[in-house]
């Protein structure tokens, strides 16, 4: 059985105090096997993903515009899209990412062909339920440069005992800018 998944990314813009002005914000994704950019995005799409398998790693970073920094840079997810986020989370990292669950999770400051090319290791805790920078289950991002994240790898397992058709989930971005 196959099932379809496409994960939506949202972002929280963290309004700078005494400004109106907001940080900008690009999704760019990039080839797992060259690291070569392919397009700026609004949506990832993982595909059809056949029942006990893994999707293929998607390889991401977040550039932001009218920012001259951006820290606590974090993502959750917001909506599992009917897919086990994690039932037991276990080995939590200092990133908050933990060593099991079905939505993988790594980042490194320069792109790696070998995080791509195979089951992401690291995953999220949890799904972030109040869709807030502080919960628990959101994972850190390091930056590597000052407006650039480093490269975001990630992937989704649909486990053999989710019954049901995967649908749209989403991911959240929040930071904090100034």
């Amino acid at each position: 059985m196959e099932r379809g998944s496409i994960q939506r990314i949202h972002y929280a813009k963290i309004r700078k105090i005494g400004e109106n002005k907001m940080a900008n914000i690009t999704i760019r994704e990039y080839s797992p096997e060259s690291g070569a950019l392919l397009s700026n995005i609004s949506t990832l799409n993982f595909g059809k993903v056949a029942s006990g398998t893994h999707s293929r790693v998607k390889v991401i970073d977040i550039a932001f515009g009218d920012a001259t920094s951006i820290g606590n840079l974090k993502l959750g997810i917001i909506a599992n899209g009917n897919i086990t986020v994690n039932p037991a989370p276990s080995s939590q990292y200092s990133d908050g990412s933990t060593a099991n669950g079905h939505f993988g999770i790594e980042s490194t400051l320069s792109f790696d062909a070998s995080k791509a090319a195979t089951s992401l290791t690291r995953h999220f805790p949890g799904i972030n339920g109040t869709a807030t920078s502080t919960n628990d289950n959101n994972v850190s991002i390091e930056m590597r440069s000052s407006t650039i994240s480093y490269y975001i790898y990630l992937d989704i397992e649909v486990s053999s005992t989710d019954s049901t058709t995967a649908g749209n989930g989403s991911y959240k971005i929040f930071f904090d800018y100034a």
